[in-house]
């Protein structure tokens, strides 16, 4: 019997962390046609916009201003929301962004994000296809509010 609720409770509590995850990523940097990073993000998920830092993603989708506050979350739905919980934009796991129009914006194979099949100058380094939703919505954010 104490195995059965051991086993139970293991089971539990590793649906709760599974749940907890909803982004995956590893350091990445953001950058302009021109190889000058604008954007980098660390294995922490400290993310800055030349040297400043500007704010946090986490794994469990969240990301937050310097002061903590949230500025926006990934859903289980892949529907990247603002703090106030109003719909921006679909963002699939593999980074591509539906915003409704028909025209989709991605990341391709070698890290250049594209606006349907033009490129846009901007790619990611390294090239790592686990950091691309996590990457579309700092960048999505970041050229709405620039």
């Amino acid at each position: 019997m104490k195995r059965v609720v051991y086993v139970l409770l293991v089971a539990v509590l590793c649906s709760f962390t599974a749940k907890d995850i909803r982004l995956q990523f590893s350091e990445f940097e953001i950058k302009d046609e021109n190889g000058v990073t604008r954007i980098a993000v660390n294995k922490t998920g400290e993310i800055k916009v030349g040297e400043q830092l500007v704010g946090k993603i986490s794994k469990d989708g969240m990301l937050h201003d310097n002061n903590g506050e949230l500025l926006a979350k990934i859903t289980d739905d892949d529907i990247l929301e603002n703090k106030e919980g109003k719909s921006l934009v679909k963002i699939d796991k593999d980074g591509k962004i539906n915003n409704g129009s028909g025209m989709f914006i991605e990341w391709s194979e070698n890290g250049e994000f594209l606006k349907g099949d033009k490129k846009t100058g901007i790619h990611i380094t390294p090239v790592d296809k686990n950091s691309f939703q996590t990457a579309s919505i700092i960048l999505y954010l970041y050229l709405s509010i620039k």
